[in-house]
């Protein structure tokens, strides 16, 4: 999906985001969940932020590992403004604890760098995007 670069971002932080939005991805089945339950808003909410995972792999790659030593984001800066906000909130959620207890079971310091990373992201991409900072 090439089209305008909106930023461009190094390896180091592809890999965080990448991580981070698997992450999230895996949580594909509670759409149908919410689906079944009728719960409609929270299925399109769910549809949205799984379109912009989506969305955002077509600008860093499918595939664990990445070769370039740099990524050119191609999503209109709102609308990556809000997709950061949002993956921001779930690395944050996980450092303090609240979610994923398994993967913080298995190697916690590990994962908490990797989430943090994923945070620090977000945070520096927010502030050089968002036309409403400086």
């Amino acid at each position: 999906m090439p089209g305008k670069t909106t930023t461009t971002i190094d390896r180091e932080r592809r890999d965080a985001l990448y991580e981070l939005v698997l992450d999230h991805l895996s949580g594909i089945g509670d759409f149908w969940i919410a689906v079944e339950e009728k719960d409609f808003a929270k299925a399109e909410r769910l549809g949205i932020e799984f379109g912009e995972d989506f969305r955002l792999l077509g600008d860093i790659g499918w595939e664990p590992e990445h070769a370039r030593e740099a990524v050119d984001l191609t999503i209109p800066p709102h609308d990556l403004i809000e997709l950061l906000r949002r993956l921001h909130g779930e690395a944050e959620s996980v450092l303090k604890g609240s979610a994923c207890a398994r993967l913080l079971e298995e190697e916690e310091e590990s994962a908490k760098q990797r989430y943090q990373r994923a945070k620090d992201t977000c945070e520096e991409l927010i502030e050089q995007l968002d036309p409403r900072k400086g």
